[in-house]
């Protein structure tokens, strides 16, 4: 070998060092941040929403990330004035919105923080890869699981006279559970009578009200799909208050909760839809410090390709394995 060469090849081994120090040094400037700071806005305060909150707070926690909540009380214009405040303050926000209707306005208000949206679902335009999410479960699958239900226990009939209970307008998760559900019915073949159909906003006691005066009608009902276990619950309780006897008709609600695994338990719900909330929790603040890094979500397991949704799958419950999500 040359002088020359020799050289050359010294050079080249001194220029690979140099570059492994300044890679190294820049690999060390972009590591992730130690302390992430997390801004929840929540649609409302009451249990179901400070469930959340206290979740994901506990695995904000077990990531190293500070935590922090507000809750928006139905109002856009608070929810907008929390995360313009949470945008100067925080990393990353975890919101779910009071209106999917307006979430142009809170990614506004934003300005270039990231959010992980829940509970709520933006249409698909309004999401940007690992920038403006969307966690969840695939809401229509409820809905199918339950039609599916339906048919295979009235596989014999040719017409069934179904009842729906759904939740609040606005609510991503009535639209597309109620969608999941008359789109498999309808599929069936089978001639499918809707004998009532209303907005009873998750509520037990508006769907005790609802069911109760149908049944004063006389209308037939073989079953009543309601989109929450709650509604599911208040239709029971209607159908027990006037005497009649549910051996013959099927009730459906989700998300499993722990009044709704009893029911199915006791005999007096038939079945249900676990949506894995921990899951979604979990997902949801991995994401958030994920992309508070300016990192990809796309190493989160049931993450889309596109890098705008995680979506979780629901599971069906009924007697038979009720008891494991007790």
């Amino acid at each position: 070998m040359t002088k020359n060469r020799k050289a050359t090849k010294a050079i080249k081994t001194i220029c690979l060092a140099v570059a492994a120090v300044l890679l190294s040094g820049c690999q060390e400037k972009s590591a992730a941040k130690e302390n992430v700071s997390i801004y929840y806005s929540a649609i409302e305060s009451g249990d179901y929403y400070e469930g959340w909150a206290s979740q994901l707070q506990e695995q904000a926690a077990k990531l190293g990330a500070s935590f922090e909540v507000g809750y928006a009380e139905n109002s856009i214009e608070t929810q907008a004035a929390q995360i313009k405040q949470a945008a100067d303050d925080s990393d990353v926000i975890l919101c779910g919105p009071v209106s999917a209707d307006v979430v142009s306005e809170l990614k506004k208000a934003a300005k270039d923080t990231p959010i992980v949206f829940m509970n709520n679902a933006p249409e698909d335009g309004e999401l940007q890869k690992d920038h403006f999410i969307y966690v969840a479960s695939d809401e229509y699958m409820a809905g199918q699981y339950q039609a599916e239900y339906i048919l295979e226990k009235f596989a014999g009939k040719d017409e069934i006279n179904v009842a729906i209970l759904k939740g609040p307008k606005n609510a991503s998760g009535a639209a597309g559970r109620t969608k999941g559900l008359k789109k498999t019915l309808k599929e069936s073949g089978k001639k499918i009578h809707y004998v009532f159909e209303d907005h009873a906003d998750w509520s037990t006691d508006t769907a005790k009200e609802f069911i109760g005066l149908l049944l004063k009608t006389g209308n037939p009902v073989d079953c009543v799909a309601a989109n929450n276990d709650d509604m599911a619950l208040g239709a029971v309780q209607a159908f027990e208050e006037a005497g009649i006897d549910t051996k013959d008709v099927l009730f459906l609600g989700v998300d499993a909760s722990e009044g709704g695994c009893q029911a199915i338990a006791d005999g007096r719900l038939d079945f249900t839809v676990y949506q894995p909330m921990s899951s979604q929790i979990a997902a949801a603040v991995q994401a958030a410090v994920n992309m508070a890094n300016e990192q990809s979500i796309q190493d989160i397991e049931w993450a889309t390709k596109d890098g705008k949704y995680i979506l979780l799958p629901f599971e069906k419950v009924d007697e038979s394995n009720v008891s494991q999500y007790q």
